[in-house]
C-alpha cells in the first residue's frame, strides 16, 4: 500500500511539473519582453518599471495554485493585492504610500507563519513546488533558487557554512546529519520574495544576524545545555521569511 501511494505521488509529480514550469517561463518570458520594448522605445512610458508590481501577483498566484503549507494563501493572496495595488499606483489611478502600510505586511507574514505552525505539512504530502531534492556531501553549500524551489540535504561531517540565495522561489535545507570539526559554521542568507527553511542538529547554538526588511526570521530551535558547535547566520531577508527550527 505504502510503495503504490510513493508511485501515485510520483506520477502526480510529473503531471504537475511541467506546467509549474511554464507557468514561471512564461512571467520570465514577459519580464523579458517589456524591457525589449522599453529598450526599443516602442511606447512611450517605461513598462518596465510601470508593470513590475505584476510580477508579485505571478508568485502569489503560485502560492495559491501550489501551496506549501497552511499559510500559503494568506501569502499569495497579499502579494496579488500589493502586486495590483502598486501597478495601480504607477498608472495613476490609486495612491498607495508603502511606508504606511508596510506594518500590515508584517501582520500577514505573522499569520502566514501561525497557520503554517497550527496545520503543519505531512512529511509525505506532495510538494511539487521543488524542482530538486538532492543529498550533498560538501562542506560548503552554495544555494541559488530563482523562480524556483531546491530541497537539500547536507550530511558533511565538517560542515564549513556557505551561502544560500532565494529569489521569487524556495529553499529547505537539512543539516540534521551533518556535524562541524571545527568551533563555527557560517551561512550567508538571502530571502527575496522567497522563503528559506533550514533544519539544524539539535547539538549546534544557532546565532541569527539577519536583518529583515518586511518580511520575518522565525528561529525555533531550542539551545543546548553546553554547546560545542556555533552556526551563525548572516543576510537578510526581504518580503520574504526564513525559518530555522531542530
Amino acid at each position: 500500500m505504502h510503495g503504490m501511494r510513493l508511485r501515485h505521488q510520483r506520477r502526480q509529480r510529473l503531471r504537475r511539473h511541467p506546467a509549474h514550469r511554464l507557468f514561471f517561463g512564461l512571467g520570465v518570458i514577459g519580464i523579458g519582453v517589456l524591457a525589449l520594448l522599453d529598450n526599443l522605445h516602442v511606447f512611450g512610458q517605461p513598462l518596465l518599471r510601470t508593470f513590475w508590481p505584476l510580477a508579485l501577483v505571478l508568485f502569489g498566484l503560485a502560492r495559491l495554485i501550489w501551496p506549501r503549507h497552511a499559510g500559503s494563501w494568506l501569502f499569495g493572496t497579499a502579494l496579488i493585492v500589493v502586486g495590483g495595488v502598486l501597478t495601480a499606483q504607477n498608472l495613476g489611478y490609486t495612491h498607495f504610500e508603502l511606508r504606511d502600510w508596510w506594518p500590515v505586511l508584517v501582520i500577514l507574514a505573522g499569520l502566514s507563519i501561525l497557520l503554517r505552525g497550527a496545520f503543519p505539512r505531512r512529511r509525505d504530502d506532495l510538494d511539487p513546488g521543488f524542482d530538486t531534492s538532492t543529498l550533498e556531501h560538501g562542506d560548503h553549500v552554495n544555494l541559488d533558487a530563482t523562480f524556483s524551489g531546491i530541497r537539500q540535504q547536507n550530511d558533511s561531517r565538517s560542515f564549513k557554512g556557505g551561502r544560500i540565495d532565494a529569489t521569487f522561489g524556495g529553499i529547505e535545507l537539512d543539516l540534521r546529519q551533518a556535524a562541524m570539526d571545527g568551533p563555527e559554521a557560517v551561512l550567508e542568507l538571502s530571502a527575496r520574495f522567497s522563503g528559506i527553511e533550514l533544519r539544524v542538529p539539535r547539538e549546534w547554538l544557532v546565532v541569527v544576524n539577519i536583518t529583515p526588511t518586511l518580511g520575518a526570521v522565525n528561529d525555533q530551535t531550542v539551545p543546548p545545555m553546553n554547546p560545542a558547535h556555533r552556526l551563525v547566520l548572516r543576510g537578510e531577508t526581504v518580503f520574504g521569511g526564513i525559518e530555522i527550527k531542530n
